[in-house]
């Protein structure tokens, strides 16, 4: 078996898994790891904070979001560029400057497109579809958040966002281009502890 075909089958594997999950448990739980990021201390001191808009089943970053708008930080939200990479735009509302992008995530409206440099962002959180001890990530594998993240990895902290559920006992397989988390938060955990 391929390092590829194991990544579809660990990804078919641990978003079964996290389906598993219902609508209001995933609620009470991405409430609880909302929290478990919004104090790390690499959040903290950030002035700027990359995060996600969960798509499908995926841990619910909005809470998150308003608990840094509301304590006077900024939010950044990536987007697809037509190159196949990722910017990132800065919102100060996720109800009005977000819209869909071409893979239906929620991204900036286009106003917001690019409004920040990547070098100012202090913390980065990520989704994935598992994450292993060692901050290990298996995302969806178009590389997009990989691409961002090797821009930014040693100046910001970069942060996987999952439930206990997509925490794999055995390390993930990795490719040369798979970037690392420093930190994965799940509503019970921090990794490595």
């Amino acid at each position: 078996m391929t390092i590829i075909d194991e990544k579809q089958k660990l990804r078919r594997h641990y978003t079964a898994i996290r389906k598993r999950i219902s609508v209001a448990e995933a609620e009470r739980l991405s409430l609880l790891i909302a929290r478990n990021i919004f104090l790390l201390p690499r959040i903290l001191e950030s002035e700027l904070i990359l995060i996600y808009h969960k798509m499908g089943s995926e841990v619910d970053t909005a809470a998150l979001a308003e608990m840094i708008i509301n304590s006077g930080r900024g939010v950044a939200l990536p987007y697809c560029r037509e190159d196949g990479g990722m910017g990132a735009g800065r919102i100060a509302n996720l109800r009005e400057d977000l819209a869909a992008g071409p893979f239906g995530a929620m991204e900036p409206v286009n106003g917001l497109k690019g409004n920040v440099d990547v070098w100012d962002i202090g913390a980065a959180v990520c989704p994935g579809i598992a994450f292993d001890k060692d901050g290990g990530r298996l995302g969806r594998g178009g590389g997009h958040y990989d691409r961002l993240l090797r821009e930014i990895k040693g100046k910001a902290h970069i942060i996987g966002c999952a439930f206990d559920c997509q925490i794999s006992r055995r390390p993930l397989p990795r490719e040369e281009h798979d970037v690392t988390m420093d930190t994965v938060i799940t509503e019970t955990r921090e990794l490595p502890s």
